[in-house]
């Protein structure tokens, strides 16, 4: 028995742990301990209800186990998500919990080499994606207010450059006062986008205010 358990969870441990890698190194809500656990013991439980039905003979079902494991799971991956100022954060590291379960149920069935590739898939469309994401500007968009005081003529400059950013700009208050202007702006922006909006106004010679912070 030892011998025919312990490969497996050491197994569990390892794919677990490569996924809650991954998702530490992005400082995810979960990171690779609670990967780990949910992977060796969703193995453990489905070691455990095969090896009851052999040893009693019985009638017992043990996919009725695999059903509870994942409901049980589906539970801890709802506490990883978080909705905030209209941004709902955390699907990612919930599905992955989901999978990282999956994966261990996988392994207490005996499909270890199927198991492992699904791993190696799984961490790798995370780390792939995660890039294309960044790099067309989609992962990490948040709601922010601006307040920005500039001359008059800075106006259709900033205007003509808001109106070819990858994002939508919308100006929902404008007042001219002695030459200058007061404009409060809202848009959904990436941290890199956010930098760049900023390095426009200081070339404008705007004094701005981040009105959500």
């Amino acid at each position: 028995m030892l011998y025919d358990f312990l490969p497996k969870i050491l197994l569990s441990i390892f794919c677990g742990s490569l996924i809650g890698l991954e998702r530490e190194l992005r400082e995810k809500p979960a990171g690779m301990r609670t990967y780990m656990l949910i992977s060796t013991g969703a193995t453990l439980f489905t070691m455990v209800s095969i090896y009851f039905v052999e040893q009693w003979e019985g009638n017992s079902d043990p996919l009725r186990v695999a059903a509870q494991i994942v409901t049980g799971v589906g539970f801890l991956g709802a506490g990883t998500i978080m909705f905030a100022k209209g941004h709902i954060s955390g699907l990612t590291s919930a599905a992955a919990i989901w999978t990282s379960a999956a994966i261990g149920l996988t392994i207490g069935l005996d499909m270890h080499l199927f198991a492992m590739i699904v791993t190696l898939l799984v961490v790798l469309s995370l780390i792939l994606l995660g890039k294309a994401e960044r790099a067309l500007g989609l992962k990490g968009r948040r709601h922010h207010r601006f307040r920005a005081v500039m001359d008059l003529a800075a106006v259709a400059e900033f205007q003509e450059a808001t109106k070819h950013a990858s994002t939508k700009f919308n100006i929902i208050e404008m007042e001219a006062h002695n030459g200058k202007v007061s404009i409060v702006i809202e848009c959904h922006l990436t941290r890199s986008e956010r930098q760049s909006f900023k390095k426009l106004l200081m070339k404008l010679n705007a004094n701005f205010k981040i009105l959500d912070e």
